[in-house]
């Protein structure tokens, strides 16, 4: 079968231009485990990082990229009778967080796409513990962007923000996990407000449902555009993909008791100072979390509400297999709206 490799781990080779194509062996489903054909795989920010030497210490030169994607069950490992073949199956990244209150940085261990091999291959083999089930009425596509969004913002949004009927949730650019949060939100009754340049990728914002939207070029005080816009209202719960370089910003944006899920850190690096006073936290009793993605009991929350509701996930460009680098080439242009797939 044939698989991406992220390539030389040397500094002037890795990147992008590093991926190559390989010839490997079928994959076998050992005790507990299920071979997958991949049927199509979603890119995330992450997965760039990946490439750039940016996410993962140290990785083999051999692994396979992706963290998203679906596929068919083609054969089952012993033991294994929760699945059948023919199922469609995705899976959360951290394939041994299965629980919400299980969390340790021990998760990061078995990683796809990082410490695991990912989705960019004809073949990959899944824990049958870790795979979800996804309904008849998802297409593909929509499968195949779900699982890292699904946890991330679950866990952002819902397990901590409390967002539900009423609240008004914000969320900064127009990625992935933005314009799902959106459509996520929107089902559950809240209202939704986003943050973009692009006054054409905000006027797609407002199509799926956003109910403001401020193009922070235009206004970089856009915590007082938002402000102005909502009569004074700040958010609710904040899915934060820009991080702490913009905190400042953020909490300007938000209302009391508001509370943040930071996960991204779009306006900086991970490593940046907090640029925010604790005056600011306290006048506003607001609480922050650090969203390490979720849990496989997230996803499968997510999974049921997108099912329930029939949300489509945006998918601005479709590559095919062979053109992987090309797909990665778009996501690093950062022109995109939502998600990015690539089809088996």
């Amino acid at each position: 079968m044939k698989a991406w490799e992220i390539g030389p781990r040397d500094e002037a080779l890795r990147g992008i231009g590093g991926l190559r194509l390989a010839e490997r062996a079928e994959p076998e489903p050992g005790p507990g485990e299920v071979l997958v054909r991949v049927i199509a795989a979603g890119l995330n920010y992450r997965d760039l990082m990946v490439l750039r030497g940016q996410y993962g210490a140290a990785l083999p030169e051999t692994r396979v990229p992706l963290s998203d994607g679906v596929g068919e069950v083609v054969a089952l490992g012993e033991g294994v009778t929760d699945l059948a073949l023919g199922d469609r199956v995705i899976a959360p990244h951290f394939l041994t967080w299965r629980d919400d209150a299980a969390y340790s940085p021990a998760v990061f261990a078995a990683d796809m796409g990082v410490t695991a091999d990912g989705w960019l291959a004809e073949r990959i083999v899944l824990p049958a513990a870790a795979a979800l089930k996804v309904p008849a009425r998802l297409g593909d596509l929509t499968a195949a962007s779900l699982a890292v969004v699904g946890a991330t913002v679950w866990h952002a949004m819902v397990a901590f923000g409390g967002a539900g009927a009423g609240s008004l949730v914000l969320a900064q650019g127009t990625g992935g996990v933005s314009v799902f949060a959106l459509l996520l939100a929107k089902a559950m009754g809240a209202q939704f407000a986003i943050t973009s340049s692009s006054d054409n990728k905000l006027e797609r914002a407002r199509a799926l449902g956003a109910d403001y939207t401020v193009n922070y070029r235009a206004r970089p005080d856009w915590s007082a555009a938002l402000l102005e816009a909502t009569g004074g209202r700040g958010a609710d719960v904040v899915v934060d993909t820009l991080g702490l370089s913009a905190l400042g910003e953020t909490i300007a944006a938000c209302a009391p008791n508001a509370r943040i899920g930071t996960l991204g850190a779009l306006a900086g690096s991970p490593q940046d100072i907090a640029g925010a006073s604790q005056g600011a936290l306290i006048g506003k009793n607001i609480a922050i979390k650090g969203i390490a993605s979720g849990s496989r009991a997230m996803l499968q929350k997510a999974l049921g509400v997108v099912a329930e509701h029939g949300i489509l996930i945006p998918v601005d460009h479709e590559f095919a297999f062979a053109d992987a680098p090309a797909a990665f080439a778009s996501l690093e242009s950062a022109g995109h709206f939502s998600k990015i797939v690539i089809r088996i």
